[in-house]
């Protein structure tokens, strides 16, 4: 789908603020008509034609009436009536345009964003979409399109430096629960497979409908530069298996530009920091809070002294970054700020292109996110391995995807499994909350965490006729790994595998059920502290090594020695 045009942007404008005035004056409508039918209920005597009527009396002599006489509404009494009535008519029409004015303001910042047809929707390479749904996934691109750079933003122009591609590639992924965040980073010299997509042009923004073949050992910052915002897409779809709902590309302008309007951005550097090509970014090591230009020069830099000079360098920094940024613009002093609100938006939305990232969605987001603790939100390299060039020097060697770890990290961040250094939730219910006077029920199970498993006692029993010697088997599998079986034998048929276990013996059942994935959990109450593996009929015998310690069952671990940013720790300290 082509950038939406110009005309067609303004027409919508004008087509959603007459949209919204027009809801504000029904509303308005429908308060004055409850307000009328409030006070025809007061006063049942007034007739609803002269409600608003401002009435004079002139004193009048009853001879016969011999008590006080009755005073009307004094010049004075009608100028303090008249005077109110301007007041709630000013309050009033205040309201509808502010609130008018509110709602404009939102549709002109959302018609700054150029829309591009980006996300591959019904993708079959989405991985258990039933457990993904009410998430949010964000594929940001930072893009190095020098495109209207002017020569004092410091970045080159696009004669020099044409077309586009993804200097940083990541992706954001938010929870249905909205209790974590994690961000992982693709480093732009990994070597991928890009798929099959349609060819882009960048200096338009436009698809030529041209139809690119699919290539290997290429680097990952290629799917956006020769098939845009739909190929990297499509490219982080099938590498992730996660729906992306949300496509957000930002040039270095506009990242300048996000940061400037909040003010600066703490970072932290541990030695001086000078680039070959950027030249000196920190004549000395400490804590400084950054502008928009240092923080440029600070993200982009790979040639930095003293550092292997590869792009992981760079993305750990981006990451380091990034986490500061995120504290503070989910933070009270910008949210609560109309005015660095307000710039910071029209700063993202002048720069950037996207799809499905309407300002409304973006504000109602990060306030479910403002409770978010900054130890709850995770930077993870994506899992790689390093292949030594023909020569010594770094600048040759080939960056290699781990598969299977990647696999094993994107399922983990599909089953909600915590990460390393990741905070744990804290935001559990109180059980001293809501409790009546009514008798407390029974106590009942836990829900069980995997524990070391070496030495841990369970018992063998065969429930399958027909399965002649799957105790001993099974026995003999579980030993080498380290359990201590303590009994074993045949049982009475049973309907299917479970494992049996009792009050005290969840974290047991669960570590075992680790091992066994192709039983399920049963809680019986007459089996105490024991934990038995009861096999039934169909059983595929399937024994492995248990699941890393403090893991819930069932979900996949996350690979060992990921890289990893906490946002919750400070870099200096």
């Amino acid at each position: 789908m082509e950038a939406i045009s110009d005309d067609v942007k303004k027409r919508r404008e004008v087509d959603h603020t007459l949209a919204r005035f027009s809801a504000v004056h029904d509303e308005l409508a429908e308060q004055e008509r409850l307000r009328k039918e409030r006070r025809q209920k007061l006063m049942p005597w007034k007739a609803e034609h002269d409600e608003d009527a401002t009435e004079y009396a002139s004193p009048v002599d009853d001879p016969d009436d011999e008590g006080p006489r009755r005073r009307g509404r004094t010049a004075k009494h009608s100028k303090i009536v008249r005077a109110v009535k301007v007041v709630a008519l000013a309050a009033a029409v205040l309201v509808f345009v502010s609130t008018g004015l509110g709602w404009g303001a939102m549709f002109y910042i959302d018609s700054k964003i150029t829309e591009i047809d980006a996300l591959n929707t019904n993708s079959a390479a989405v991985h258990e979409a039933e457990k993904q749904l009410g998430d949010e996934n964000f594929l940001i691109v930072g893009s190095d399109s020098r495109a209207g750079a002017k020569p004092q933003d410091g970045v080159g122009d696009a004669d020099a430096e044409p077309g586009a591609r993804s200097d940083v590639l990541m992706l954001a992924h938010i929870p249905a629960d909205r209790k974590r965040m994690v961000v992982v980073s693709v480093p732009r010299d990994l070597l991928i497979t890009r798929p099959q997509c349609e060819e882009w042009d960048p200096s338009t923004g436009q698809y030529t409908g041209n139809q690119l073949d699919s290539a290997q050992d290429v680097k990952a910052n290629e799917p956006y530069a020769v098939g845009g915002p739909k190929c990297v897409s499509k490219f982080m779809t099938e590498l992730t298996g996660l729906e992306i709902n949300h496509f957000i590309s930002v040039d270095f302008n506009g990242f300048k530009g996000m940061v400037d309007a909040i003010g600066t951005v703490p970072v932290c550097v541990p030695k001086p920091m000078k680039d070959d090509e950027l030249g000196v970014i920190f004549e000395e090591p400490g804590r400084f809070e950054i502008d928009g230009t240092k923080a440029l020069d600070y993200v982009r830099a790979r040639k930095v002294a003293g550092e292997e000079k590869t792009d992981f360098d760079r993305v750990n920094r981006q990451q380091q970054f990034l986490s500061s940024l995120l504290r503070k613009a989910l933070s009270s002093e910008i949210l609560l700020n109309p005015g660095k609100l307000n710039g910071f938006l029209n700063a993202f939305a002048a720069s950037t292109v996207g799809q499905n990232i309407g300002v409304n969605d973006m504000l109602t987001l990060a306030q479910s996110l403002q409770s978010l603790e900054a130890g709850r939100v995770t930077f993870v390299t994506i899992p790689h391995e390093r292949s030594e060039g023909a020569t010594l020097a770094h600048d040759d060697n080939l960056e290699l995807l781990k598969e299977a770890d990647t696999k094993a990290l994107f399922q983990a961040i599909i089953d909600g499994t915590p990460l390393p250094e990741e905070t744990p939730d804290n935001t559990a219910t109180d059980p001293a909350q809501g409790q009546t006077s009514a008798a407390a029920p029974p106590p009942g199970p836990k829900q069980g965490k995997v524990v070391d498993h070496k030495g841990l006692k369970v018992q063998v029993r065969n429930g399958d006729p027909d399965n002649d010697g799957a105790s001993r088997r099974t026995t003999l599998a579980l030993r080498e790994l380290g359990y201590d079986v303590v009994i074993a034998g045949d049982a009475p048929p049973a309907a299917k595998t479970v494992i049996l276990y009792g009050l005290g013996a969840e974290d047991a059942a669960a570590t075992l059920l680790s091992s066994v994935p192709g039983a399920t959990l049963q809680f019986q109450a007459n089996m105490t502290g024991a934990v038995q593996l009861l096999i039934g009929p169909g059983w595929d015998e399937e024994v492995r090594a248990p699941q890393a310690a403090g893991t819930d069952p069932g979900k996949a671990t996350p690979p060992e020695d990921l890289a990893v940013v906490n946002a919750g720790k400070d870099p200096c300290a």
